[in-house]
């Protein structure tokens, strides 16, 4: 199926390289803990909880985490490690920048360091991750502009990033060949 000429191309945004790392390493290094203190020690309930809790991290990251998420015409990819999870237009109520929470966020206004984080969709009442990092401008304003095209009236509760923020993709390979600082699906 081709788009028409006009019509936005699908966007690509990546996670970061430091939260693939966390996300990898965290259930690895719990495993391997529970999993010694379980040989060592035999079973017992310390060691048995570190190794279950590092199981659970493990398939929490391998189904739920996006890798990368592509905003297309019949709605949201999110491309994680094991599967795709695709969020239809209408089943989505809005994409939105969650707020920051807890002490990280008072360390990082204390340090100047912009709230703004990643983007989510919510479906229902369950937001479902689509980027950890805030994305460039142009990769907004492309969204915003495919958003606009593929369900109007959708609700898109994000301000526009600074002009100096760098895209996604920088440190990844680009899935498409967009134009500027924009990662785009070429069909």
């Amino acid at each position: 199926m081709g788009l028409p000429a006009d019509a936005p191309r699908p966007i690509v945004l990546h996670t970061s390289w430091r939260s693939r790392f966390a996300i990898l390493l965290a259930p690895v290094f719990l495993i391997v803990w529970g999993g010694y203190g379980v040989f060592v020690g035999g079973i017992q309930i310390i060691n048995s909880a570190i190794l279950i809790l590092g199981v659970v991290l493990a398939g929490v990251a391998a189904f739920d985490f996006p890798l990368r998420s592509v905003f297309g015409p019949d709605g949201i990819d999110r491309q994680c490690l094991i599967r795709t999870d695709r969020l239809a237009w209408d089943e989505i109520r809005s994409v939105a920048r969650p707020a920051p929470q807890g002490v990280g966020s008072r360390i990082r206004s204390a340090a100047k360091v912009p709230k703004s984080s990643g983007l989510v969709a919510e479906r229902g009442k369950v937001p479902h991750l689509l980027s950890d990092r805030i994305e460039s401008a142009a990769e907004f304003d492309a969204i915003q502009a495919g958003i606009s095209a593929w369900r109007p009236g959708m609700i898109l509760r994000a301000s526009r990033p600074a002009d100096g923020i760098a895209p996604t993709w920088l440190h990844k390979r680009r899935r498409g060949s967009g134009e500027g600082l924009v990662d785009e699906l070429v069909e």
